[in-house]
């Protein structure tokens, strides 16, 4: 999935009750796993960086922070590990060819049969799921909001995906393929 779209549903599923810094946390939570697989995609051989992206989409990571913040830790960070792991549980079945290493430390990857974006493992059918999947986030998140400022927010965010997916539609259409974002 594109990382707009596991960052509104982290909001949609985990917001409901969030303050303000833990929606930030929430964000956060369905960012990290894709921040230094952009890094790295920008600084090309940076072996630092892949370790880094390995690790930030590391199930192993987000279970024991989810553990020790549900034991003694602040409910942002809890509410932070939870989204990355949404991401990671959205991801997991999403990638084929560019499996990432969600099991890290371990050397190994899930390669799933479909691909939200590459057409050879379904990439329309499945990006257009996504498509979907992310217009009812925001419409549980627009019906959460209750002040004019979240819903400008809401509109934005739901702004900059829909160009994300217009572009990536074009691609599709013109190069015969679903580019990654």
């Amino acid at each position: 999935m594109n990382t707009p779209a596991h960052m509104a549903l982290g909001l949609a599923v985990l917001g409901r009750r969030a303050r303000a810094g833990e929606v930030a946390a929430i964000l956060a939570g369905g960012l990290l796993p894709d921040a230094f697989l952009f890094a790295e995609h920008f600084l090309r051989g940076n072996a630092g960086l892949i370790v880094l992206a390995d690790a930030f989409n590391s199930v192993f990571l987000y279970a024991a922070a989810a553990l020790v913040a549900w034991q003694a830790g602040p409910r942002w960070l809890l509410l932070l590990s939870l989204a990355a792991l949404l991401h990671i549980a959205f991801d997991l079945p999403l990638h084929a060819g560019d499996a990432h290493r969600h099991f890290w430390p371990l050397d190994w990857r899930f390669e799933s049969p479909v691909s939200f974006w590459d057409e050879a493992h379904h990439g329309r059918v499945f990006g257009t799921l996504e498509g979907l999947l992310f217009a009812a986030c925001i419409v549980v998140i627009w019906r959460r909001s209750g002040q004019w400022w979240t819903r400008a927010l809401t509109v934005a965010f739901a702004a900059v995906y829909g160009m994300a997916f217009v572009h990536f539609i074009g691609h599709a259409f013109a190069d015969q393929h679903w580019a990654v974002w």
